[in-house]
């Protein structure tokens, strides 16, 4: 009787990893592209990215955005796990992307779909409720200490006038970090070769907003 266990178990240890190795024989990676979309229209054009499936994609949910054009911030290729993109005004954003192929089912017969979990966040983003709590205590203080070098800079001359301004440019850098924010976190399922947007985030103080599209580059796809 043991020994039929460790032959079963053998077995399906050698199916899990066919399994694996079938999914990824499906899919290359992903794509991620991070958009900075604008409420007002586009010089010129229609205000879509050239990429016809990022065009295809923001069409099919246009009715859902505010946005009127586009503008690539950065792109990023990976297979999974994380990696960090640049977005408006410098800020850097961690993504996460997690997939996994689903195996076909009774109620869900399609085969090569996959399961994936996304997440974008700013880089040093809180933990937890508590974190962001204690945070915005310190933005506070540091907000009043801003203000204070700022209403000494009429008075302030040669070397000490270079030395507040720089105090000023590194509180704005702490200020920034501390109020870093989850951004979008979302669990859906695509086909190799489809391009979704995942999500969108709204830009603080203005009428731009982060658009985040994820293709699933089918095998033989660059």
């Amino acid at each position: 009787m043991p020994m039929l266990k460790m032959i079963s178990a053998t077995t399906m240890v050698a199916l899990l990893g066919a399994t694996v190795a079938h999914a990824q024989a499906r899919y290359n990676g992903f794509s991620v592209v991070l958009l900075l979309g604008e409420t007002q229209g586009a010089a010129g054009g229609d205000g879509l990215p050239p990429a016809p499936a990022l065009r295809k994609a923001l069409a099919d949910v246009k009715d859902f955005l505010p946005y009127r054009s586009y503008k690539v911030l950065d792109t990023q290729w990976q297979r999974s796990g994380s990696t960090r993109m640049k977005g408006f005004d410098d800020q850097e954003y961690d993504v996460d992307v997690i997939a996994d192929e689903i195996v076909p089912n009774p109620f869900h017969p399609k085969e090569g779909m996959l399961n994936v979990i996304f997440k974008l966040e700013e880089v040093g983003a809180a933990m937890n409720a508590s974190e962001e709590y204690g945070r915005a205590i310190q933005v506070a203080e540091m907000e009043k200490q801003r203000a204070s070098l700022v209403a000494q800079l009429p008075n302030a001359q040669g070397t000490m006038l270079q030395e507040q301004k720089a105090r000023i440019e590194r509180l704005d850098k702490q200020i920034r970090l501390a109020r870093a924010r989850k951004l979008i976190e979302s669990k859906f399922e695509m086909a190799p070769g489809e391009t979704v947007v995942v999500g969108t985030s709204k830009i603080r103080g203005g009428d731009k907003g982060l658009v985040v599209l994820l293709t699933a580059v089918a095998a033989g796809g660059k």
